[in-house]
């Protein structure tokens, strides 16, 4: 997988500047698919009382903006906790979701899902987050880049279970580079 699709996969699951992920998108379009990849891990940590805990970890690409990930704890109890999940990049539509499940030791599940389109200029951005008691949380979000001015404007909304809920709105305007007259 190419570095540029890395970086939209990455930058996908927080939200961080509007003008960074307008950018990457629609680099991420152009890039042509590599190898399917895998990996896996195993990480086994003891604290100062000898206590011990591991955590298995596994990941593979599909090549083509696709990836399964997933990661079982084992804590010094022999209790564990686990975390499956998936993404992929749809290029015809500019799409990249992502899903995921969260097990704990006690066997209660939470869950994730996460969309992100290119529009444009920017992008369209939805999380829902939902709890082991089933309430869930929503996110939708925009984010534009104008080239022109530098500036890149984003606008949130979450809702939470109650049905309460919050907006935010970010302007960043980055001015340009001053030029000094070279001799």
């Amino acid at each position: 997988m190419s570095k540029k699709r890395e970086l939209v996969l990455g930058i996908t699951g927080a939200m961080i500047l509007p003008a960074l992920w307008a950018a990457s998108v629609s680099l991420a379009v152009a890039a042509p698919p590599g190898k399917p990849r895998a990996a896996g891990a195993a990480v086994t940590r003891t604290g100062p009382s000898g206590n011990t805990a591991t955590r298995q970890s596994n990941v593979a690409t599909n090549g083509q903006g696709g990836y399964t990930a997933g990661s079982t704890v084992t804590g010094p109890a022999g209790n564990t906790a686990s975390r499956q999940q998936s993404g992929a990049y749809n290029p015809a539509t500019q799409m990249y979701t992502r899903s995921g499940t969260t097990t704990g030791p006690n066997g209660n599940q939470s869950s994730l899902t996460t969309s992100a389109q290119a529009t444009g200029n920017g992008l369209d951005r939805s999380a829902t987050r939902t709890g082991p008691n089933g309430n869930s949380v929503a996110t939708n979000g925009q984010a534009t880049y104008n080239p022109a001015t530098g500036t890149a404007s984003q606008s949130r909304t979450t809702t939470g279970a109650n049905g309460r809920s919050a907006s935010e709105n970010r302007t960043v305007t980055v001015a340009p580079v001053p030029q000094t007259p070279s001799n």
